[in-house]
């Protein structure tokens, strides 16, 4: 069994039981199998980028604070609260400018798999969320779409072929090629041709 599963279900289950939330509760909750769940939090399954959404979902993080340790868990990932509360006035702009220097991103690799993803805001508590992603051929989001807090999105193909699915929509990306939709529309992208495919996503609000 790969380390980084094991390590990743761990957190996975001290979140759930952190919560007071049993595999049956958790399942009602995410949507996924009592048994999926079980293998997720036991290492022995390799779950989708989808299927992680929903899990850091129920714990309102994001996904990344699922592979950091207790001692490294970083606010940064998590979401404006401020932003998701009702009748509460959403945070304003930027009021300085920030870099992030290219050897500083954060950074994850899905275990399992050959995607990784980058961060290019400094955080997650912004009115953007910019992922650059890289992918093999043959990868994909999952087998089920991702649904996304009501939002838009917007992807760059910087290199490859990536084929995207929105609502039903079927829409093959050549090098150069965007494409922009509601996050709440089911999607899911899949890649096609090129050693390396290389993609730019533009979220609003965060919620990866």
């Amino acid at each position: 069994m790969s380390g980084t599963l094991v390590d990743l279900g761990k957190r996975i289950r001290r979140e759930r039981l952190r919560r007071q939330l049993t595999l049956e509760r958790f399942s009602e909750m995410t949507g996924l199998s009592k048994s999926f769940l079980s293998q997720i939090e036991r290492g022995i399954a390799e779950p989708s980028i989808t299927s992680l959404k929903k899990i850091a979902k129920q714990f309102g993080f994001s996904v990344v604070n699922l592979f950091q340790s207790e001692e490294d868990m970083n606010s940064a990932w998590e979401y404006q609260k401020v932003a998701q509360s009702p009748g509460v006035k959403k945070t304003g702009y930027v009021e300085k400018a920030e870099v992030v220097r290219s050897d500083r991103r954060k950074r994850l690799a899905l275990p399992g798999s050959k995607v990784m993803y980058d961060l290019l805001t400094p955080d997650m508590n912004r009115q953007l969320e910019v992922m650059y992603m890289r992918v093999k051929k043959g990868e994909n989001s999952g087998e089920e779409p991702m649904l996304d807090p009501p939002g838009e999105k917007m992807g760059i193909v910087l290199k490859g072929t990536l084929e995207v699915s929105v609502g039903g929509d079927v829409y093959r990306l050549e090098e150069g090629d965007s494409i922009y939709y509601p996050t709440s529309y089911p999607h899911s992208w899949r890649a096609l041709e090129g050693d390396i495919i290389e993609v730019i996503w533009i979220l609003t609000p965060p919620s990866f």
